[in-house]
């Protein structure tokens, strides 16, 4: 995938991606339940926004943003 902000052809595999979600996740309180991030995930894949591993609406990583308890689809479908 290329970087949405800086637009770089810089390729991230499946297993990098799920690193750095994990990462991140890891300093996060307030985290969705699996069945809702899961849900989340279900509507995402079906997106016309959705560009391999990130929104192409705000440009975050689809599942580190469906596993936040807070956090909504920029486009509103979640």
């Amino acid at each position: 995938m290329a970087c949405v902000g800086c637009e770089l052809k810089e390729q991230v595999s499946q297993l990098d991606v799920d690193a750095l979600v994990q990462e991140q996740l890891s300093f996060e309180v307030d985290l969705a339940r699996e069945e809702i991030r899961d849900l989340r995930l279900s509507i995402c894949v079906q997106c016309e926004h959705l560009n391999q591993h990130t929104c192409g609406k705000c440009g975050c990583f689809v599942r580190f943003r469906a596993s936040l308890d807070k956090k909504s689809c920029p486009d509103k479908k979640w």
